[in-house]
């Protein structure tokens, strides 16, 4: 896989200031970034498509305070004042806030690349490593284990959708999976 090299400089700032949160961390935009990657290849973009959804991946938690409403807002709003010094022209910034904007929940992305974005922020919801991950947000919010972190962990996988035909294509499976997953969880705390 190709790292452009402002990537590499946005991977190092990223790396640098996320905060250290059990979920929203460095390893979350990491792998925002690689599921981003990944679906943009299987959705054909261009190098310079990839290139924006990538570094939005990256970026997207960058600033990040739990339960704060604006933390889109604030981080969109970093990488208008950063991009530039490392090279991103002004249009390339525009679209990269514009998806960072779009992953803002409840999502309604406007085009495949907010698409696309959206759906690598949620790509563990229909991956093998759902319950680890989903126990980590639950950490980080401070919600105690329990039946009801359960039951509103799978009320948010039905109500949730894919956008891109990649995503479909490679985690609506694995989510029905993991739906099942936590139904017998949630029946385990009723007997």
């Amino acid at each position: 896989m190709v790292v452009y090299q402002d990537e590499r400089n946005l991977m190092s700032l990223v790396g640098a200031m996320m905060p250290d949160l059990p979920y929203h961390n460095f390893g979350h935009a990491v792998d925002v970034y690689l599921a981003s990657m990944r679906l943009a290849k299987l959705s054909s973009l261009s190098p310079e498509q990839t290139l924006i959804v990538g570094s939005a991946g990256l970026l997207h938690d960058a600033i990040l305070i739990p339960t704060a409403k604006d933390n889109e807002e604030r981080t969109a709003e970093f990488a208008r004042r950063y991009l530039p010094g490392i090279g991103y022209s002004t249009r390339q910034i525009e679209q990269i806030a514009s998806l960072i904007l779009a992953t803002k929940i409840p999502t309604a992305p406007k085009n495949i690349l907010q698409e696309i974005l959206c759906d690598a922020d949620l790509d563990n919801l229909g991956r093998d490593d759902f319950l680890i991950k989903n126990e980590a947000v639950r950490k980080e919010l401070g919600i105690p284990e329990g039946e009801g972190w359960y039951t509103s962990s799978l009320q948010f996988l039905k109500n949730h959708t894919y956008y891109s035909t990649a995503a479909v294509k490679l985690r609506d499976e694995g989510k029905k999976k993991n739906m099942a997953k936590l139904g017998a969880i949630i029946k385990n705390f009723q007997t």
